[in-house]
């Protein structure tokens, strides 16, 4: 099967690309910028450019869309005196936010109107609006399913609500697959560093990710195995690893940092997460392979 995968530049699209090699697919490869390395077929595209964008799309089974444009907020906007998130760069934020709204119905309608049967659109835990917030809020019920109201106050995660609406169009118009895998925080073994020094402070960027994380190459999996799937219309799904960043148990957790939270699914043990991934585990096969321990990605 012929697969194009959209920001194939970035590092997640290179992991994804390796790991459908990996599987046997034929895969083309397309981004604004060339990738460092050629590993497929490269076509550069600006998918802002709707009219740039059926020919890459021609004879080809599936997509998997992870090309945006970073908001930068997400890495520095954390402010610890308030213990919330700012977002000064307003028209900034704007301009991304249209960017990428824009580059995925440009995908998802080249791509249908191509016959693509099965897409894949990389989304975010930002969703449901614990990651980025500028007041202070907490989840309704733990741990978070995709089930959860999703009421983000950030652009990052509005524009993501936003992607997810436009798939769910596209499902009812076309009858396509398409699956929306919510990914965590996403880091490969040479930045586990990152996420040693934020098990030493819990509440370094806030604590809406709920210490959750996932390897490189489990999103990588994650993609592949959303194209191999079969299921009806579009579907959300968490993706992220079955446990925390931190040594203590959940429960401690949630009873230090998350006293508000009144409803705990009954029976969890030990280190659990707090975004529940057992819908991509049932209809996907996912389980994340590459936990943190020892201060390693392994």
């Amino acid at each position: 099967m012929k697969v194009v995968v959209t920001g194939g530049a970035g590092r997640l699209g290179r992991y994804a690309i390796e790991e459908l090699l990996e599987q046997g697919f034929d895969v083309l490869s397309t981004d604004a910028v060339q990738p460092e390395t050629n590993l497929c077929r490269f076509i550069a595209a600006d998918l802002g450019n709707a009219e740039a964008l059926p020919g890459i799309f021609t004879g080809a089974g599936a997509v998997v869309h992870l090309a945006r444009r970073r908001f930068p907020y997400t890495e520095n906007g954390f402010d610890s005196a308030s213990g919330t998130w700012k977002t000064p760069d307003v028209s900034g934020d704007a301009r991304r936010f249209n960017d990428n709204t824009a580059m995925t119905y440009n995908v998802l309608s080249a791509a249908i109107a191509a016959g693509v049967k099965k897409i894949v659109c990389g989304s975010s835990l930002a969703v449901y609006g614990f990651f980025y917030p500028s007041t202070d809020v907490f989840p309704d019920y733990l741990p978070v399913d995709e089930n959860h109201p999703r009421r983000p106050q950030d652009p990052y995660g509005l524009s993501k609500i936003v992607a997810e609406s436009m798939c769910d169009a596209f499902c009812r118009k076309a009858g396509a697959q398409i699956a929306s895998l919510r990914f965590s925080g996403i880091y490969a073994a040479e930045n586990a560093g990152v996420l040693a020094e934020r098990k030493k402070n819990p509440t370094l960027r806030g604590i809406g990710a709920l210490w959750s994380y996932v390897d490189f190459r489990d999103a990588a999996a994650a993609c592949r195995l959303a194209l191999q799937a079969n299921f009806a219309g579009h579907k959300a799904f968490n993706v992220c690893a079955p446990t925390t960043i931190m040594d203590e148990p959940t429960d401690e957790l949630v009873r230090r940092y998350l006293p508000k939270v009144q409803r705990v699914t009954a029976g969890l043990q030990h280190n659990w997460c707090g975004y529940d991934t057992r819908k991509a585990e049932k209809v996907l096969g996912f389980r994340a392979g590459h936990l943190f321990r020892n201060g390693t990605l392994q």
